[in-house]
């Protein structure tokens, strides 16, 4: 307990002297140190590529599906899926697996989630893809969209999606 109180005492004391040190500044000074540590914060904010933004991203991405904007999905990929795929092929290949699942789901959680930094196999940069279980007509789907860190934001670069038990029987 007196340890504590240590503790608490000193905190305060030196929030008193910082207090007493900015109360002396100028305003000018005081408004520099704001926006600074503002900056940093926004800048720290947007160099990361959290899972939170690649879920928000792709869940984006699919919204413009169920309301079957399906090409404005291929305006907001990244110029790496444009240079793998031709638009119209693209649009038509969503389209038809959209169109055998029915309506826009009743129910979307996203499962799983991948990471990759500079694998082999794919271009170099971070990938991420984002696994989600649907339910289209209540028929349990699995969806799949895949993200690219680029411009400090997530993009999307590819679709994928099946029915559960077709996976299961794999």
């Amino acid at each position: 307990m007196a340890r504590a109180l240590q503790i608490t005492s000193l905190k305060s004391g030196l929030l008193r002297q910082m207090a007493c040190c900015f109360g002396k500044a100028s305003i000018f000074a005081k408004l520099a140190l704001m926006f600074l540590s503002m900056a940093i914060a926004t800048y720290a904010a947007a160099q990361s590529p959290s899972a939170d933004a690649a879920i928000d991203a792709a869940l984006q991405w699919l919204k413009l599906a169920d309301t079957g904007q399906i090409d404005k999905m291929w305006e907001q990929s990244d110029p790496l899926m444009k240079s793998k795929s031709e638009q119209t092929a693209w649009i038509k290949y969503v389209g038809n697996m959209r169109s055998q699942l029915g309506p826009p789901p009743e129910l979307r959680t996203w499962q799983a989630m991948e990471h990759q930094i500079d694998n082999p196999s794919l271009p170099r940069g971070e990938f991420a893809s984002v696994t989600f279980l649907s339910r289209y007509s209540n028929v349990p789907t699995w969806e799949k969209v895949s993200l690219v860190w680029s411009s400090e934001h997530w993009t999307p670069v590819g679709y994928q999606s099946g029915l559960i038990a077709a996976a299961e029987k794999k």
